[in-house]
């Protein structure tokens, strides 16, 4: 339920910004890419994937929180990039690049000691 939660969430967070179709869609293969690769790791360690739900969740909700307070930019940033998608980058995405950077580390480190416990 919190895995669907975090995930309905960060598509909540993140559609908006989108300017067209094609970024939705790409924006929406994060969740299953990362369902993906827990998955593949549960597998593979034979460590029950319950157990990496929450490392899951912590990694939607820490980009989530990376985007929060961004919106207004996140969108004419993508719009800008649907109309010249080889522009060089110009530093626009550096906000919510360092919020992120310091949301993940923290959030994937309250998820490992919580699975570790």
């Amino acid at each position: 339920m919190f895995a669907a939660a975090s995930m309905a969430l960060y598509l909540a967070t993140l559609f908006p910004g989108m300017a067209n179709r094609g970024q939705k869609i790409f924006v929406s293969c994060g969740p299953v890419a990362g369902f993906i690769a827990i998955t593949a790791y549960s597998m593979n360690y034979k460590w029950p994937i319950t157990e990496l739900l929450p490392v899951y969740c912590a990694i939607n909700l820490a980009i989530v929180t990376g985007f929060l307070g961004h919106g207004k930019a996140l969108r004419a940033y993508m719009a800008e990039r649907a109309e010249n998608p080889n522009l060089p980058e110009d530093g626009t995405a550096t906000p919510w690049a360092l919020q992120i950077a310091f949301t993940l580390p923290a959030f994937l480190g309250a998820a490992f000691w919580y699975v570790s416990n």
